[in-house]
């Protein structure tokens, strides 16, 4: 397949459709932006890839890429695409998964035909390049609330043939008041602060207490601590992610039937941010004798496989006789679900 990995990807920055001899032809349909009301959140602008083996019509473009560069003859290149094929579709048709570089993977399907599933990177468009999924959850109204209008206190009068001066005793308590209040004000009128208050209180000097974290002045300690940590956080190597507890497929989420969504279910080895790393773990993986592969997430995190299944209940087979093995035992199922 190094025909098809050096020079298939590169084409469809410039053509939609590209037609490989022998195969079938690639299809590339621009979708905009989308809504994803099951998984609440909004997907950026995308291609469509389809794979059809109907398209045999002989279109040129990939032929006349590799004559060019190969420096031969139209009809030689065709022939060294079309031998690549027939070595391509003998593996595909003996079980396994063939693997076209940022392209995709073709596989025999329960129809006994040729299926194709296309890598994330073939799927993204150059105008929605760093765009990422954006959880988006729909907003609900709030009822407003009703508030019950408070009844007004009635307070009875006195009755009039009580008899009582209420008016004279209310006179008789306010003018002493008023007048003692009035002196009381011209006297510490001079003094810097007038206190409402007949007993001389002396000034408390306290110390700064701040009313939350955030306004807390910082110490030459806390300069300090805050420099240490950063120091640490700096020291870290990265590492292989550990996973404290292991998410169930409910918690994944599981994607439709092939029929309806084709899709891998990965049994995953390990993740990791690294390249590096994660290709380091494939290799001890296919040295042991595991049919291992690194998958490529939209966050960039490299997921190392034990073994990929196209039927779920295949793959939980094999994931139980993978827990059975101390090498294999923290292996785990994920679906990687492809758009459509």
């Amino acid at each position: 397949m190094r025909t098809l990995d050096q020079f298939l990807h590169p084409l469809f920055l410039d053509h939609d459709c590209v037609v490989v001899p022998g195969l079938g032809g690639f299809v590339c349909n621009r979708q905009p932006a989308r809504y994803d009301e099951a998984r609440q959140e909004l997907t950026p602008p995308y291609r469509s890839v389809l794979f059809n083996e109907r398209l045999v019509h002989h279109d040129g473009v990939l032929a006349q890429a590799v004559a060019r560069a190969e420096g031969m003859t139209l009809d030689a290149a065709v022939a060294l695409i079309e031998s690549e094929v027939e070595a391509a579709k003998a593996e595909v048709f003996a079980g396994k998964t063939v693997s076209i570089a940022r392209v995709g993977r073709l596989y025999k399907g329960n129809n006994e035909r040729v299926q194709f599933i296309a890598d994330e990177e073939m799927e993204r468009m150059l105008q929605s390049f760093g765009l990422r999924k954006i959880p988006l959850r729909p907003l609900v109204a709030e009822a407003p609330q009703t508030q019950r209008p408070t009844e007004p206190k009635i307070i009875p009068l006195p009755a009039a043939s009580s008899g009582v001066p209420f008016g004279r005793i209310a006179a008789a308590i306010a003018v002493p008041m008023i007048g003692g209040l009035g002196m009381f004000m011209a006297d510490n009128w001079e003094s810097q602060d007038a206190r409402l208050s007949a007993i001389n209180v002396p000034t408390a000097v306290t110390t700064y207490e701040p009313r939350f974290e955030g306004e807390a002045v910082p110490t030459w300690d806390d300069m300090d601590a805050l420099a240490e940590a950063n120091a640490t956080e700096e020291a870290v190597v990265d590492q292989p992610a550990v996973e404290a507890t292991r998410p169930t497929t409910d918690e994944i989420g599981v994607p439709a039937s092939l029929d309806e969504n084709p899709g891998l279910y990965m049994l995953v080895a390990g993740a990791f941010s690294v390249e590096e790393n994660a290709a380091t773990l494939a290799a001890e993986l296919v040295s042991s004798g595991f049919d291992a592969e690194v998958f490529v997430q939209d966050g960039g995190l490299h997921i190392v496989t034990y073994a990929t299944h196209f039927d779920e209940r295949s793959a939980r087979a094999h994931l139980a006789e993978l827990r059975m093995q101390s090498v294999s035992e923290n292996a785990w199922l994920k679906p990687w679900k492809v758009i459509r």
